[in-house]
């Protein structure tokens, strides 16, 4: 069997391709616009020359060229929800003669100012910048679907840490718990849209770019799609590539679905086994877990997604150009032979 055969083998029943938006210029548009794009970096980070891959859109986004604003924010980010907690509850638990309450309402104070700015952001982005940064058919007030996702889950995470923060002795074990609930939340959201997107159930709501009663993409497509367009700066450019790439190649949709489940099945095990680990160890030692085992977690499967989709859209592209180049010679021959 040949390496092409295996790959096709490997690709059977991919999830179904999105509908496109009739509000919007449909993905053979997009297409046909970004199939002959000059020679760039791709988004996994090869050069590679889009007129040998006529018909497969190019994802013009290079994360490289926001390396700096990306290094700071995460940065910023992993010391908000990890190592700052962490940091100061033990520091100020093990190295001071402060009332636990007044070390809590420390903590707190400290948390989601990072989030808050960067929210705030993306709020203004979507309301105040027209189509640039919306989703297809998106309105000024409707915000994207991974908007919606994170106000239930940061509203949640801070209602937890300021209710158990309240009493004369904080709760020690609820507030070492919202970040693994919330990788509950996004674990179980992602299982949901993966299952909708293997049967082909109808959206029952409107999900970023898909309208209500389109079919389903693996949650991972749409949280790249919102992440890269809106924080990102990839803008309305960015979602119209990474939907038409979804809707014309199967192997891209078969490596999206891979990562949906990939996610799914870690932030799952990791927030329902973590949530184990904080009511059965100890107070101190539940606080660390409960702050550390995220980003843990986090750094891992970042890492192994990383290679995971730069040799996966590697081989798609070399499969691609294989492809086209034996379909290119046939084509040829046809037309000899009806003339």
């Amino acid at each position: 069997m040949t390496n092409q055969a295996k790959e096709k083998d490997e690709c059977k029943d991919p999830p179904r391709p999105l509908t496109p938006d009739t509000s919007t210029p449909s993905v053979a548009v997009v297409s046909s616009s970004t199939s002959h794009a000059p020679a760039a970096h791709a988004s996994a980070g090869d050069p590679v020359d889009f007129d040998e891959l006529p018909g497969l859109p190019r994802l013009r986004y290079r994360i490289l060229d926001y390396k700096a604003k990306l290094s700071v924010v995460v940065f910023l980010l992993v010391l908000e929800s990890s190592l700052l907690p962490i940091s100061l509850y033990y520091g100020l638990v093990l190295g001071t003669t402060l009332r636990h309450g007044i070390v809590f309402a420390i903590i707190t104070s400290f948390f989601g100012i990072v989030t808050g700015i960067e929210f705030g952001l993306r709020c203004l982005k979507l309301i105040w910048m027209g189509d640039k940064y919306r989703p297809r058919g998106g309105t000024r007030w409707s915000f994207d679907f991974t908007h919606w996702t994170l106000s239930f889950g940061y509203t949640v995470m801070t209602a937890i840490l300021i209710g158990a923060s309240i009493p004369h002795n904080p709760l020690v074990r609820p507030l070492a718990i919202p970040v693994s609930l919330f990788f509950i939340q996004i674990g179980c959201q992602l299982v949901w849209a993966g299952w909708m997107s293997r049967t082909g159930r109808p959206a029952p709501c409107k999900i970023s770019s898909v309208p209500k009663g389109g079919p389903v993409p693996p949650l991972v497509l749409t949280i790249v799609e919102d992440i890269v367009g809106v924080d990102g700066a990839g803008g309305r450019e960015y979602r119209d590539s990474l939907l038409a790439r979804y809707e014309v190649s199967p192997r891209f949709r078969y490596m999206i679905a891979q990562q949906n489940w990939f996610w799914a099945i870690g932030a799952l095990i990791d927030g329902i086994g973590t949530m184990v680990v904080i009511w059965t160890v100890p107070e101190k030692v539940a606080y660390g877990v409960g702050w550390g085992s995220p980003l843990i977690f986090v750094i891992i499967w970042t890492t192994i997604s990383v290679h995971w989709v730069r040799r996966s859209l590697r081989r798609e592209k070399e499969l691609w150009r294989a492809e086209h180049q034996q379909e290119k010679p046939r084509g040829s021959v046809n037309t000899q032979q009806t003339t």
